[in-house]
């Protein structure tokens, strides 16, 4: 605004009390020339007034200047101008953060917030204020020989007398005053008006509730009624279909053939009933929230073949292709398996009901956003555009040249819109009248989100060392195994099946992949061939309940280990497994299971591979079929002392130079250390163990009998 052309009219100089008057006098005066309403000349008014008032109380002089811009909306320009110190903390002051107790820069804020344009510059040599209002869109344009005629008419008055201008001041005020009590007036019946408006809205919403309520009470009722009608209808539809294969099957005699004709009639309206309940209940339970979706993960090429397999009956008789195909890149999928299924069966079987001959194709692809989208397209009749809607009402048939020679319930495309909606998805058609029909199921690839998630959290994400993915369905043992690894160093994921591994594995590549054999009741020792197929070279181990360890290792498993795995045992197998080369094994014989626990964790962590004897005949057995490198051995149990296992163990030839690390609370005698006094046993208390000396100490005893790591 500072370089626009400007027509000046008039200054007033700032060097009395009575100039500060002057100045909102003219102000307004000028305003009223110019064409403003009255409102907008009290605002002129007070800013030039507010302005003058600071320059001269803070100043002791200055100069107000008024102008009107050439611009377009031309402007009336108020300029205050001083030569004073200028003014301390002005970005304070407008941004209202200023506090002075002199009410400095208050003005200031006011006059901003009464004008369209506002200026200030001022520092040490003096302050400029600039502030504007566009002139009404009414007024007349401003111009040379208007500008002329307001300075004739401006020189023309006379000055004005303070206290008429208090005066004038005063009324203004009075009847701002008046202004503000109507509209305070008026937002009282306002008020009121809103109150009782609100008084009916809640009215209304009470009404809308019981209505809701009603409406709820009938939904339930007809659920009910269907849900129960549909039970009692399945108990003799059921021994119908039972008694109509009896018949067939001959059980009780030949039928002629009339009789086998009217027999399987009868099978087939069973069959038809029994659908068309099965539909109604399947609705009732949508409609009254009552199903309940059992999300888990799967491949949709698995679930294509076993859709497959399951449709194949349903092709006999007719020259029709049915065809899947799922795209390279989808997810593993996270939603209800069997619903999905339900839905493309319900799909397919429509198709094929309204296609003659050609093709029905199934396909699956990934859309943005984690979608899904199940495509079911055929080249039957199709379907008229004004009937695309209609199809998804329930009990609704279209009549059409093929519609009397197949039969249906009419549910079934409702059941499958519901189904969709109900996994957070969609279910539309797009047809042509003879061009065929395309069915899209949009659902979320994860159950419940958009945005697919990686499966398969880390459990201990602080761990450093070698990766393991284990296949565990039954969460307790999935904690037993991830506390047999708490101390080490390995990256554990967890999964709880196939399709969860099989995206695991997309994650990430095991160094070791522990694999249940029985999960959700299923043999999965197909599942090592297919790792294999896919590139994974890395060591499997199998643990089962069925103790069948030829099984697994035919399958291509390198290890296997029986449930319940030893507390050591699988640390001592993953280890082995991992890093190549097997570990120098360690029994421990006693029969305080404390004891054996305490002991054998403190040497599995370092990398000794345990195995475990609570008495001195189990002991025996193991040395003979494993050979351990070393012995620890308690003294006082109850089957066999530690006397008596230690003379087993010298006797044998194969068990001779075991070294045997005598660990005992007892105090042994003269006569007692003289019977176990040879080259290849040592002591070790376990006063010592629980002392001082602790593990290291027995760490340190085994490294002196030369199998130390």
């Amino acid at each position: 605004m500072d370089e626009t052309f400007k027509f000046p009219l008039l200054t007033i100089p700032l060097r009395h009390d009575r100039h500060v008057v002057q100045a909102r006098q003219r102000a307004r005066d000028v305003a009223a020339l110019l064409g403003f309403e009255h409102q907008d000349q009290i605002r002129l008014a007070t800013a030039a007034s507010e302005l003058a008032r600071n320059a001269f109380r803070y100043a002791e002089s200055g100069a107000v200047d008024f102008s009107v811009t050439n611009a377009d909306p031309q402007v009336f320009v108020i300029s205050v101008t001083d030569k004073g110190a200028g003014i301390p903390n002005l970005t304070e002051i407008l941004d209202g953060r200023y506090v002075s107790k002199t009410g400095l820069g208050m003005g200031l804020i006011g006059t901003k917030r009464l004008m369209d344009h506002f200026h200030i510059a001022s520092d040490s040599t003096g302050t400029r204020v600039e502030c504007g209002k566009a002139l009404p869109a009414t007024a007349p344009a401003v111009n040379a020989a208007s500008i002329k005629a307001i300075s004739a008419k401006l020189a023309g008055g006379s000055a004005a007398d303070p206290f008429d201008e208090i005066e004038r001041q005063n009324q203004e005020l009075l009847k701002t005053l008046a202004e503000l009590k109507e509209k305070q007036d008026q937002l009282a019946d306002l008020n009121q008006e809103l109150e009782d408006t609100n008084r009916g809205v809640v009215a209304l919403y009470a009404e809308l509730e019981q209505h809701a309520d009603d409406l709820r009470k009938v939904s339930d009722l007809k659920t009910s009624f269907l849900s129960n009608l549909s039970h009692e209808f399945r108990t003799p539809l059921n021994s119908i279909s039972s008694l109509s294969r009896l018949l067939l099957g001959r059980t009780d005699g030949e039928l002629s053939e009339e009789q086998e004709k009217q027999v399987t009639y009868i099978q087939h309206s069973a069959s038809e009933l029994s659908e068309l309940v099965n539909d109604l209940l399947d609705l009732a339970k949508v409609e009254a929230g009552k199903i309940d979706v059992k999300p888990r993960h799967f491949e949709v090429n698995d679930f294509f073949g076993a859709l497959r397999g399951m449709l194949k009956p349903l092709l006999a008789g007719n020259s029709l292709e049915l065809i899947f195909d799922a795209a390279a890149d989808l997810p593993t999928l996270y939603t209800d398996e069997g619903k999905v299924s339900q839905i493309l069966r319900n799909l397919i079987a429509n198709a094929l009901k309204f296609t003659r001959k050609g093709h029905i194709r199934v396909t699956a692809e990934i859309e943005d956003g984690g979608w899904v989208a199940f495509r079911v397209a055929d080249t039957g009749i199709g379907i008229l555009p004004e009937d695309q809607e209609r199809i998804f009402e329930e009990f609704t048939q279209i009549e059409g040249e093929m519609q009397s020679q197949v039969k249906g319930t009419g549910l079934g495309l409702p059941l499958s819109r519901r189904l969709a909606e109900l996994l957070g998805g969609s279910l539309n058609v797009e047809s042509e009248s003879g061009q065929g029909s395309t069915f899209t199921a949009r659902i979320p690839a994860h159950f419940g989100k958009t945005e697919i998630e990686p499966l398969a959290p880390l459990l201990n994400q602080e761990a450093t060392g070698a990766p393991i993915l284990f296949i565990e369905d039954n969460r307790e043992t999935s904690f037993v195994h991830q506390s047999s690894l708490k101390n080490s160093n390995y990256r554990t994921v967890f999964v709880a099946n196939i399709p969860e591994s099989r995206a695991a594995m997309k994650q990430m590549s095991p160094s070791l992949v522990v694999l249940d054999r029985l999960i959700d009741q299923k043999d999965c020792l197909y599942y090592i061939e297919e790792l294999r197929s896919q590139g994974y070279s890395g060591p499997i181990l199998v643990v089962s309940v069925v103790d069948d360890a030829k099984s697994a290792i035919e399958a291509g498993a390198d290890a296997f280990l029986a449930k319940p795995v030893p507390p050591f045992s699988l640390l001592n197998v993953v280890r082995e497994l991992i890093e190549g080369a097997p570990s120098k094994t360690i029994l421990l014989v006693d029969d305080d299971e404390v004891t054996r626990y305490l002991v054998g964790g403190a040497l599995a962590k370092v990398g000794y591979r345990i195995l475990e004897a609570h008495g001195g005949r189990e002991a025996l057995r193991l040395i003979k079929d494993e050979v351990p490198d070393a012995v620890v051995l308690d003294i006082a149990m109850p089957d066999m002392n530690g006397f008596e296992v230690l003379r087993e163990i010298r006797k044998s030839l194969a068990s001779k130079a075991i070294p045997v690390i005598v660990h005992s609370s007892r105090e042994l005698s003269n006569q007692d250390r003289k019977l176990l006094l040879d080259s290849f046993t040592f002591f070790y208390p376990k006063q010592a163990f629980s002392g001082e000396g602790g593990p290291r100490g027995l760490l340190q005893v085994l490294e002196s009998t030369g199998i130390g790591l």
